[in-house]
């Protein structure tokens, strides 16, 4: 890159400011005449606008002389280079100068090879202090952009993990990335949680929002120590400071005002809920990860509490066995519901763990959401055994994400009954535009085999379900369990055998399946209120 120099000429004898003017060839040594001024106050006002390189000035001028203007010039740009103009009798002058800082002078009558020659060493010291001051900044902002980036991928890293990772853990990964220290001075983290209601989420007025939280954000902590470390997750907006960071009463205020502003986004979102918190700041990269782990769970914890609010972190309690008492409650719930394939079963279940949730104390909103996936992903096995082409997977990923935008645990129950009813009627009205009906394939299969030696499970099998809910699903539409139904089957069967006269009561029993005359006999007198040979009698002396 080509550096031109600035200059310019202050002299009250306009003669003298046109002769330099025509003597300096202004192309050969690197320069551009910025301006010319003849007396001492226009001379600063064109410095302070101009912002040259290099002075040349008399000494001797109204308003302002040349040593004055050096002087105030100089505390405005302390690497200006300054040249007196003087006459020989003005000399002493010229030497008070070099306590200002001035480079050179020139004796009038100026001399064309002396200002030529001066003016080059000063464009060439110039333009070498000029490039070793680029190549600084240059390498600077090569440091700078590496330890920002680096801070960028440690912090997604640690996203990565799950927030109950232990921190040394989480250091290893980071480690096989880089060895350096992320803070050396110390740090702290900042998260924040701008939201909308999962009811009126989509994809593109979610991101809108997060995109204007981290404009705002930015504008608010910008810093002179270079580009903010800003990462995104589905749990919040993390925010690093590893520079020197203000004071904790500073930072909530600084929170506030970017609450303040975002919630003034209402004219694009129908409600906004904001949510933030801030670490206690630490000297350690492990530390760091600590806090960090620490605020996302304290973030979960928002659906226990409150939203709109600005807090700091506390640490939460550690792991305890009413963690693991209301994981096994909840596992204890659904083993009592197997399989239930009612709206109403659905809700009395959800019902009655949001009530264990209520009376479990120091439970975290991170076990909340834990417990409640794990109920999902229980239903969601269920509802595969009445249509294995279930997406099941895909169903538990949209509870997960929505339940990132609920604001209470009531409205987490909300999305989970929603959720699952909706999957459930989906499944059922699937199961309706099949061709072949399952309960109508049993029932057939059935009467073809008279009820005798059929395997139940099989059966199930055969229909493409569980045995457990093929016989909810038998009993709902025909009014019988399966072994009722294969009951009546055989006697219905038998009755039509009996009114035959060629086989006696004993093979008959046999023929629909009852290896014990006395158990036929018995179950038969129970079903129609008389034996099977009264039964006969009965058709016989017709």
């Amino acid at each position: 890159m080509i550096l031109i120099l600035g200059i310019i000429i202050a002299d009250d004898e306009k003669k003298i400011c046109r002769l330099l003017e025509y003597l300096i060839d202004w192309d050969e040594i690197g320069a551009k005449l910025l301006g010319v001024a003849y007396d001492g106050i226009s001379a600063f006002q064109l410095i302070q606008e101009k912002k040259p390189d290099v002075l040349l000035t008399d000494i001797r001028m109204p308003g302002m002389d040349g040593l004055q203007l050096i002087e105030e010039a100089k505390k405005q740009n302390a690497s200006l280079k300054c040249i007196i103009i003087s006459g020989y009798k003005d000399f002493q002058y010229a030497q008070q100068g070099i306590r200002y800082g001035v480079r050179d002078y020139l004796l009038k009558p100026i001399n064309q090879d002396d200002l030529t020659r001066t003016l080059k060493k000063l464009v060439n010291e110039t333009m070498e202090q000029k490039s070793s001051q680029e190549a600084r900044r240059h390498l600077e902002k090569t440091v700078r952009d590496y330890s920002g980036e680096f801070k960028r991928v440690f912090l997604k890293i640690v996203l990565e993990q799950k927030p109950e990772e232990r921190p040394e853990t989480v250091l290893k990964e980071v480690r096989k990335i880089n060895t350096s220290q992320v803070i050396d001075q110390g740090g702290r983290c900042l998260v924040v949680k701008p939201d909308i209601e999962y009811k009126d989420f989509t994809k593109d007025a979610y991101q809108l929002l997060i995109d204007k939280t981290i404009e705002i954000l930015q504008v608010e902590f910008a810093s002179e120590e270079g580009e903010l470390t800003i990462e995104s997750s589905y749990e919040g907006i993390f925010l690093l400071l590893c520079h020197e960071s203000p004071d904790k009463e500073e930072l909530i205020k600084a929170l506030n005002h970017v609450r303040d502003r975002v919630m003034g986004l209402q004219d694009l979102f129908p409600k906004i809920y904001f949510t933030a918190i801030i670490t206690e700041p630490v000297d350690s990269d492990e530390e760091l990860i600590r806090q960090i782990q620490y605020s996302r769970i304290a973030m979960y914890n928002r659906l226990l509490t409150d939203t709109n609010m600005v807090s700091e972190l506390n640490a939460p309690a550690a792991k305890s066995e009413k963690n693991h008492i209301l994981s096994s409650k909840i596992s204890n719930l659904l083993e009592n519901r197997p399989e239930s394939f009612e709206p109403e079963e659905i809700k009395k279940s959800l019902k009655e763990a949001k009530r264990i949730m209520h009376e479990t104390k120091n439970i975290s909103g991170l076990d909340v959401k834990t417990e409640l996936l794990h109920m999902a992903r229980n239903y969601m096995d269920w509802f595969e055994l009445l249509d294995t082409t279930l997406d099941k997977s895909g169903k538990a990923v949209y509870f997960s994400e929505m339940y990132e935008h609920c604001i209470s645990l009531d409205q987490a129950f909300e999305l989970l009954e929603e959720t699952l009813i909706k999957t459930l009627f989906e499944v059922l009205n699937h199961l309706k535009s099949r061709e072949i009906k399952p309960v109508a394939y049993a029932k057939h299969y059935i009467e073809k085999n008279k009820g005798i030696d059929i395997k139940l499970e099989e059966l199930a099998k055969n229909a493409g379900f569980s045995y457990s809910y093929f016989s909810y699903l038998f009993k709902k539409e025909t009014g019988k369990t399966l072994t009722e139904y294969i009951q009546m089957v055989r006697i219905e069967t038998a009755k039509k055998l009996l009114v035959e006269k060629e086989r006696n009561v004993s093979e008959i029993a046999e023929m629909v399946g009852y290896s014990d005359i006395k158990f036929f006999t018995k179950q038969f007198k129970k079903t129609l209120g008389v034996s099977p040979n009264e039964y006969r009698k009965m058709f016989l002396e017709r």
